[in-house]
């Protein structure tokens, strides 16, 4: 019996042990263990056992080493290498490949570790997400009720697709419970790194509002200001044209100067995002004609890839239907589903 429990004693001893960690040593002597998950632009993104997943900047770090391989984007390349990290003395790193060959390298010339598919132009990344909230509306409605959001948006390097919906259903002052939704989609061709051309339409029914639909279809030119793990910026602008059917007012058809903006910031690394969209149509032909559609929010991470969520939604016409306020506001508490 000695033998086997000598045996199942080191068994045991080997799997309590912990898993290698990758290490990143700071210029001021500081070293952070975890898993080194990627690097975008000046920032690092590595996942502590304790502290989540944090950023570092770049221009921070002294030397990286990995215990599993990862992929590397060199500046001036197209091709990335693919290896394990061992830092060397006076800072850099060794990239050691699945063969055994070795390649000193200077932090400086790493221009992305663990890249995107799309950031290396080798494929597509998918993401999105479903909301699923309480919502508390004020203005031409005055509910509580039970509201549904989805976005999906498709990223390559030379192009980006987005659809997004809403639905709910809800009692409102002038008319029984009834449903409102909106309906979007929009195609950014980038014309390089920063620079885009989009075309996007979008489709609304909302009762309240005495809108029984609203068509709008535009093209324009974009900017790409920010994007990273950290933070995103993108803003546009261009020609929209407008069509309204009323339930009880006259139809409106008009063209529209459009723009639109869509940011992120991650204060603190994942553990809370802070976001706020935008878009806006402006008549051409009567300049006292202004809509407007944005919100504005917070994401804090529960378990896995849900997320607790309050996002605050503002819509506003500068001329509403007769009997109408111009202003709808809407307070959603809800939890989301991101990949």
């Amino acid at each position: 019996m000695a033998p086997l429990f000598r045996i199942a004693s080191l068994l045991l001893a080997l799997f309590s042990l912990p898993a290698p960690a990758d290490e990143v040593l700071l210029a001021n002597g500081d070293r952070i263990t975890g898993e080194v998950k990627a690097k975008t632009g000046d920032r690092l993104v590595v996942k502590t056992e304790h502290a989540g997943e944090i950023s570092i900047r770049w221009s921070a770090v002294h030397s990286i080493s990995t215990s599993r391989p990862v992929e590397l984007l060199l500046e001036g390349t197209a091709e990335p290498l693919r290896g394990t990290l061992q830092s060397v003395y006076g800072g850099g790193a060794l990239v050691v490949d699945a063969a055994g060959n070795v390649r000193e390298i200077a932090l400086s010339e790493i221009a992305m570790l663990n890249p995107k598919p799309y950031e290396t132009g080798r494929g597509v990344q998918y993401s999105g997400r479903a909301l699923l909230s309480a919502a508390y509306a004020r203005g031409n409605a005055q509910s509580d009720h039970l509201r549904a959001d989805a976005d999906f948006t498709a990223r390559a390097k030379d192009y980006r697709y987005n659809l997004s919906g809403k639905i709910d259903r809800r009692s409102e002052p002038l008319a029984a419970t009834s449903s409102a939704w909106l309906a979007g989609a929009n195609y950014d061709r980038f014309l390089d790194e920063r620079r885009f051309a989009y075309v996007r339409g979008s489709l609304e029914h909302d009762r309240a509002k005495d809108v029984d639909q609203r068509a709008a279809a535009g093209i324009g030119y974009g900017l790409q200001l920010l994007e990273s793990p950290a933070a995103t910026l993108s803003v546009r602008g261009g020609l929209d044209y407008v069509a309204v059917d009323r339930l009880s007012g006259p139809k409106e058809r008009y063209p529209a100067l459009g723009w639109g903006v869509k940011a992120s910031y991650l204060p603190w690394g994942p553990q809370l995002e802070l976001f706020h969209e935008q878009e806006g149509f402006w008549n051409l032909e009567q300049t006292d004609v202004v809509i407007l559609r944005s919100k504005t929010g917070l994401r804090l991470p529960l378990v896995d890839r849900l997320n607790a969520t309050a996002q605050l939604n503002l819509d506003w016409e500068s001329r509403p239907s007769p009997g109408r306020v111009p202003t709808d506001s809407t307070l959603l508490l809800g939890v989301d589903y991101s990949f």
